[in-house]
C-alpha cells in the first residue's frame, strides 16, 4: 500500500494538519517529526480506519506481527485522534523517544520514533504488557514495543485490508 492509498482509506479525515500546530507539537517533544510521517500529516489530518487494514509483517526482523489500524493521529478535537492528548495520556508509558500516531481496535498504540536509533522507526506498543514502576523509560528495556519498521512508509507499504495477508 501506498501512503495515497492509506491517505484514500481513511474516513473523517481533515486535511491538512495545521502547520502552526505542527510545529507547537514539534517544540513540546523537543524534535521534529521523520519526513515521511511529517508529509502524511500535512496531508492527512487523522481519522478513522476502525480495523480494517492490518501490518502483517514482516518485521525487519523477518518476524510476523499483527497490528491493525483504528484510530490515525492528527491535529483534531477529539481525543481519540488527537496527538497532543495521546502525548499527555502515554507519557511515562510509552517511551519518551517514540510518539503515538495510531491506535488498534484493542487499545494498543502504533508509535514513531523522533530520536536516536529509534527516528522514524515504527514500533507496536502493547498496553497490556506495560513495564513496571522502576523501568528507566528506554525503548529497550519496555518490554513491550515490536518493532515493526524502519520507516513509515515502509509501514504503510505492509499495511493489506483485513483478510488479506
Amino acid at each position: 500500500m501506498t501512503i495515497d492509498e492509506l491517505y484514500a482509506a481513511i474516513d473523517d479525515k481533515q486535511p491538512p494538519a495545521p502547520l502552526e500546530d505542527l510545529a507547537s507539537f514539534e517544540r513540546a517533544i523537543g524534535h521534529t517529526l521523520p519526513d515521511d510521517y511529517r508529509q502524511f500529516l500535512v496531508a492527512c489530518n487523522g481519522g478513522h480506519i476502525g480495523g480494517s487494514l492490518w501490518f502483517k509483517g514482516p518485521t525487519p526482523e523477518g518476524l510476523a506481527a499483527d497490528a491493525g489500524l483504528h484510530h490515525v493521529g492528527g491535529f483534531r478535537e477529539e481525543n481519540y485522534f488527537s496527538l497532543d492528548d495521546k502525548r499527555k495520556c502515554y507519557a511515562g508509558r510509552i517511551p519518551a523517544a517514540l510518539v503515538w500516531v495510531a491506535d488498534d481496535p484493542f487499545g494498543n498504540a502504533i508509535c514513531v520514533g523522533v530520536n536516536g536509533p529509534h527516528r522514524g522507526r515504527v514500533y507496536f506498543w502493547d498496553h497490556e504488557n506495560e513495564p513496571g514502576d522502576d523501568w528507566d523509560g528506554a525503548v529497550e528495556s519496555a518490554g513491550n514495543l515490536q518493532l515493526l519498521a524502519n520507516s513509515f512508509t515502509e509501514f504503510v507499504a505492509g499495511l493489506a485490508p483485513s483478510g488479506e495477508d
